[in-house]
């Protein structure tokens, strides 16, 4: 069984619009993969770029909770999909031969809309997960008082201090 791990996102503009650009990327690579049917020509099955590109795509619109906390549940079923694009964005970068057909896609897509490398893509994706993946027992604690509307109790403010310590450790808050 499946579980589902509360994530806080930024509700910063900068993060928005790196987990925006990751997944239109992933969005691109599912999207080629579609077209081509078939399966092992950018690395992974369609269906696991399609998830990843559906969860990081949505992350900078997810409703912002009481307080301006933005909360997501997500799956671990998603995470273990993000991962996955991740490991083969890395071999692409890294020059991985089965994975040459995934940085010629990536590498013409970034360079022409966005004027960035595969390099790129790899760290933002990094930066995106370092928010996925945050396990802090004050995520958990801050996550639980905003759930209950408490995001004013002493506790959920020394949590969201932090969280936000843990975000600019990982480059992700200014």
């Amino acid at each position: 069984m499946s579980a589902d791990h509360p994530v806080l996102l930024p509700s910063g503009a900068e993060w928005g619009a790196e987990a925006r650009l990751v997944g239109e990327a992933l969005r691109t690579v599912q999207s080629a993969a579609a077209q081509r049917a078939d399966e092992t020509r950018f690395v992974l099955p369609l269906l696991r770029w399609q998830i990843a590109a559906d969860w990081i795509g949505d992350c900078p619109g997810t409703d912002h909770g009481a307080g301006g906390l933005r909360i997501l549940l997500l799956p671990e079923w998603a995470l273990s999909a993000v991962w996955d694009c991740h490991r083969a964005l890395v071999r692409a970068r890294d020059g991985d031969e089965e994975a040459a057909d995934l940085a010629g896609l990536l590498g013409l897509f970034l360079d022409a809309v966005h004027g960035l490398e595969l390099a790129d893509l790899v760290a933002r994706l990094e930066h995106v997960l370092a928010v996925l993946t945050l396990d802090v027992p004050a995520a958990r604690t801050l996550a639980t008082h905003a759930a209950l509307q408490q995001s004013d109790a002493p506790e959920a403010r020394e949590a969201l201090t932090e969280i936000f310590a843990v975000w600019r450790e990982a480059g992700v808050a200014p």
